[in-house]
């Protein structure tokens, strides 16, 4: 029975630390007309793919509306902004909140667009290049009360 409650003990503690937590701690980017827009980086294995550090967001509507929130998800990689002057839809992104809801990005999935930024891998494999996210905007941020 002890060596029960040893392994017990032992599986808790590693799905605690299954998600390997840059920084637990969400920064608070905007508040935008009674919108909260908080970040944090995380080290995430979404959809059992690779490794690799992720900006999670969360969003939480203050307001009793429901609303939508658009904006163009600019990234500097190595200090150089790499879709600043790009005229495409890839990184518009679009968010629907009920009143009082919060969406909040756990890692686990890469499929939400508008939930993280990807940063870099963990580890680089041959071909691959040593680029890191060094900084993010929403650019032309926008709420509709729908």
């Amino acid at each position: 029975m002890k060596y029960l409650n040893v392994s017990i003990l032992l599986l808790l503690t590693q799905s605690f630390f299954a998600q390997d937590s840059s920084d637990n701690f969400w920064k608070q980017y905007s508040n935008f007309q009674g919108i909260t827009i908080e970040y944090r980086e995380a080290i995430c294995t979404p959809d059992n793919g690779r490794k690799q550090l992720l900006v999670l967001f969360r969003y939480t509507n203050t307001t009793q509306d429901k609303v939508e929130l658009t904006w163009k998800s600019e990234t500097w990689r190595n200090n150089t902004c790499t879709n600043c002057t790009s005229s495409s839809t890839e990184h518009l992104r679009t968010l629907t909140l009920k009143p009082s809801e919060v969406i909040e990005a756990d890692g686990s999935t890469k499929r939400i667009k508008y939930n993280y930024i990807f940063g870099n891998f963990s580890k680089l494999v041959p071909g691959m290049t040593n680029q890191r996210l060094t900084n993010f905007k929403f650019q032309n941020l926008a709420k509709k009360t729908l």
